[in-house]
C-alpha cells in the first residue's frame, strides 16, 4: 500500500514539473526566468530587441 503511494506522489510532482516547464517555455527563456528582471543574459536579450527595433524603424 505504501508504494502506491510513494508511486502516485512521485508521478504527481513528475507530472506538475512537466507542465510547469511546459508553460514557461512557451513564454519564451526570458519571459518564463523566475530572476528576468536581474538575470545578466535576459538584460542583454532585452536592449539586442531594443536596438534591433530601433535600426529597423
Amino acid at each position: 500500500m505504501i508504494n502506491i503511494i510513494i508511486l502516485l506522489a512521485i508521478l504527481g510532482y513528475s507530472a506538475w514539473v512537466l507542465v510547469r516547464f511546459l508553460r514557461k517555455s512557451r513564454q519564451g527563456a526570458c519571459a518564463g526566468c523566475s530572476s528576468s528582471k536581474s538575470c545578466p543574459g535576459c538584460a542583454t536579450s532585452v536592449v539586442n530587441e531594443n536596438t534591433r527595433a530601433v535600426h529597423k524603424g
